[in-house]
């Protein structure tokens, strides 16, 4: 009866050994097509890269902006790399858990053409920013941004520079 019971206690153990490992790969595969989604998207730009890791009925959540294809995206992204081509984001922290992932990053860039209907500045921006990604079948689904554009218009020089703390 003893060795009955260590025995399913041990397959039992095995078992669920196996499917933390699974979730844990899972995680990681995740986390991974995140940092390429980062050096090969966000950076350069690939879109072989964005077809591979993003699914063409994502959703993007950027405000003010919603984007619901990847097409759309595809188009956004240009414009952005069009408008700082020497747009380098950095990867801060990575937290995964499940099929979603966030990442804290920071991205610096020049502002050497049109943006939003502004002329070029020749202005570098220094942006912080989160963004919470949901994954299923390899891909990504939805991708929410949070990131400083108040900070970013400002040193654009498209609004007023804040007042210095006591002034």
């Amino acid at each position: 009866m003893k060795t009955k019971f260590l025995l399913q206690a041990g397959v039992s153990a095995l078992l669920l050994c196996g499917c933390a490992s699974h979730q844990q790969l899972d995680v990681q595969q995740n986390k991974d097509i995140i940092r390429r989604y980062f050096d090969e998207w966000g950076n350069h730009g690939d879109t072989k890269a964005a077809d591979e890791l993003i699914a063409t009925s994502v959703t993007l959540r950027s405000p003010p902006s919603v984007l619901h294809s990847l097409e759309e995206y595809k188009k956004g992204m240009a414009a952005f790399h069009t408008a700082f081509p020497d747009l380098h984001f950095t990867v801060e922290d990575v937290i995964a858990e499940g099929d979603k992932v966030v990442v804290h990053w920071s991205l610096r860039a020049t502002q050497l053409g049109d943006y939003l209907g502004r002329p070029a500045t020749g202005k570098t921006v220094s942006v912080t920013g989160m963004s919470l990604f949901r994954l299923a079948n390899g891909k990504i689904q939805e991708i929410t941004v949070s990131m400083d554009r108040l900070g970013q218009w400002q040193q654009l020089g498209w609004l007023p520079e804040p007042p210095k703390a006591g002034k």
